[in-house]
């Protein structure tokens, strides 16, 4: 290459030198170029990445508001839930402590009623034991009772009997001694009129008088 340009050795060195220089000033500026727009690359990155992460940091903050406004919602709602359970855990309670007091009443109001029950029982045992002895009383005394009302129902009949013939006797007796009186009258004082005197009158306001018959 030398020979063809006609150089010698000493020009083509120097020329070679120079061109190395040319080249070396090139790819150093070239260098220069791409670390510059490596940089400002590397810097748009960095700007962007920094942009980025402040909106990704500031999206992140919002949401953890949210989350943390939503946390103290429901740790509100949670909160007041709570305080009504143990509310309601303190009524119920109350509730079974009032019910063990009318539990425990109504036991020692049961616990005589019990022990009543239990004598009662007993009783109902010894009675259920004596109705044998008791149906056997209660018969002979219905037949004794069936013969003495035979008795009384004889004994009534004689009476009526007897109070009729003593009532017919009495009658009998009575109009027999009326008319002996009669009699005796008569022959006493034969010249009274002896048939206005009868059994069956009555003497009013000094004059003998027919008794009115009862209606």
């Amino acid at each position: 290459m030398r020979e063809r340009m006609g150089l010698s050795l000493g020009e083509f060195l120097a020329q070679s030198k120079a061109l190395t220089s040319k080249t070396e000033v090139r790819i150093k500026e070239k260098l220069a170029f791409v670390k510059a727009k490596a940089k400002e690359d590397l810097a748009l990155v960095e700007a962007k990445a920094k942009e980025d992460l402040m909106l990704a940091e500031e999206k992140k903050k919002e949401e953890l508001a949210q989350l943390a406004r939503i946390f103290t919602t429901r740790e509100t709602a949670l909160e007041q839930e709570l305080s009504s359970l143990r509310q309601f855990e303190k009524d119920v309670k109350k509730r079974l402590f009032d019910k063990g007091q009318e539990y425990t009443d109504l036991e020692s109001r049961v616990m005589p009623l019990r022990t009543r029950v239990v004598e009662l029982e007993e009783e109902a045992e010894a009675t259920k034991a004596k109705m044998p002895k008791l149906v056997e009383r209660a018969t002979n005394q219905e037949v004794q009772l069936g013969r003495l009302e035979a008795e009384l129902t004889q004994q009534t009949k004689a009476f009526k009997k007897t109070e009729a013939e003593l009532i017919e006797d009495a009658a009998d007796a009575y109009a027999a001694g009326f008319e002996d009186a009669l009699a005796q009258v008569a022959c006493v004082h034969p010249e009274m009129d002896t048939s206005l005197f009868a059994t069956s009158n009555r003497v009013v306001d000094g004059q003998v008088v027919p008794s009115v018959p009862s209606s």
